[in-house]
C-alpha cells in the first residue's frame, strides 16, 4: 500500500514539473494554488519515503533480534556435553568413624580400622576395612572421622579428620585386655549409670566367637579360647541420653598392645 502511494506521488511530481511552463502563464492566483499543491505533494513524498524507510529498519532489527534469540549456542549443539550432563552423577558424601590401630612413627604412616566400610574381597567379607594413611598426624588407638566423597563417574576421595568432640561420649568407657593364654578381658563402664542395654560381639574372619547382652552400666567378661588371629570387638549401647552409640576395637595379628581402649561414637544420620 505504501509503495503504491510513493509511486503515485512521484508521478504527480513529474507531471507537475512537465506542466509547469504552461502553468506559469496562468494568473498569479492560480500559480499560488498550484505551488501549494506541489509543496504538499513534495511533503507527502518525503514523509511517505521516511515512513517506509523507518518501517523497514524496524522490521530488519526485529528479524535480527529474533535470529539472535533462536540461534543455539555451541554448547547447546554439542551432543557430547548433553550426554555428559545426563549421565553425570551428583556428588555424595558418607561419614564413618574409625580407630588408628597401627602407626609407624619413623615413616609417619598409620593404619585405620573402619568397620562400617567393610567390603567383599575375593568372595569373602573383610573383618574390618583398613585405610592406609600417609603423613599421619594421629596417635595409635585414636578415634578419627572418615569422609568418603563419591563424585562424577564414580571417582572417590577419602579424607581423615580428628573426631569432633561432640561425637565423643566421655561417660562411656570400653577397655579390652589380651592375655598370654589367648583370652580377652572386656570391661565396660558408664559413669552416668544410665545404660539400658549393651550388646557385645567378638569375631574373627572365620566366625563369631562371642555374643552377649548386658543390662548394666558396669560389667566385665572373659572370652576364652581366642586364637592369635586378628579379631574385632564391637559394642552397641542403648542409652536414654545418647540414644544408640557404638564402639569397636580391632586387634590385628602381631599387635604388641595388650590393652586397647575403645571410644564410643554415634552413627551419622
Amino acid at each position: 500500500m505504501l509503495l503504491k502511494l510513493v509511486i503515485i506521488g512521484v508521478i504527480l511530481v513529474i507531471g507537475g514539473l512537465s506542466l509547469y511552463p504552461y502553468l506559469a502563464k496562468l494568473p498569479s492566483s492560480v500559480n499560488i494554488a498550484f505551488n501549494a499543491v506541489a509543496d504538499n505533494v513534495s511533503d507527502f513524498k518525503y514523509n511517505t519515503i521516511h515512513t517506509v524507510s523507518g518501517t523497514l529498519d524496524q522490521t530488519v532489527n526485529a528479524v535480527e533480534n529474533k535470529v539472535e534469540t533462536i540461534t543455539p549456542s555451541a554448547d547447546d549443539l554439542n551432543p557430547v556435553k548433553q550426554i555428559h550432563d545426563k549421565i553425570i552423577s551428583p556428588t555424595n558424601q558418607q561419614v564413618y568413624y574409625g580407630q588408628v590401630y597401627e602407626k609407624d612413627e619413623e615413616q609417619q604412616k598409620c593404619k585405620i580400622s573402619v568397620p562400617e566400610m567393610t567390603k567383599i574381597v575375593n568372595g569373602k567379607k573383610e573383618l574390618t576395612h583398613t585405610i592406609d594413611l600417609e603423613n599421619c598426624k594421629f596417635q595409635k588407638q585414636e578415634q578419627v572421622q572418615i569422609t568418603e566423597t563419591t563424585g562424577p563417574v564414580n571417582t572417590e576421595a577419602i579424607s581423615v579428620e580428628p573426631l569432633p568432640h561432640s561425637k565423643v561420649f566421655e561417660t562411656l568407657q570400653l577397655k579390652t585386655i589380651r592375655h598370654d593364654d589367648n583370652t580377652v578381658f572386656i570391661q565396660y563402664e558408664d559413669t552416668s549409670g544410665k545404660t539400658v542395654k549393651v550388646t557385645v560381639t567378638l569375631r574373627n574372619s572365620e566366625k563369631r566367637l562371642f555374643s552377649g547382652e548386658f543390662f548394666s552400666s558396669k560389667f566385665d567378661t572373659n572370652v576364652n579360647d581366642l586364637s592369635a588371629s586378628p579379631h574385632i570387638i564391637e559394642m552397641v549401647v542403648e542409652h536414654p541420653d545418647y540414644g544408640t552409640v557404638s564402639s569397636s576395637v580391632y586387634d590385628p595379628e602381631g599387635n604388641q598392645d595388650t590393652t586397647i581402649y575403645g571410644v564410643f561414637t554415634q552413627p551419622p544420620n
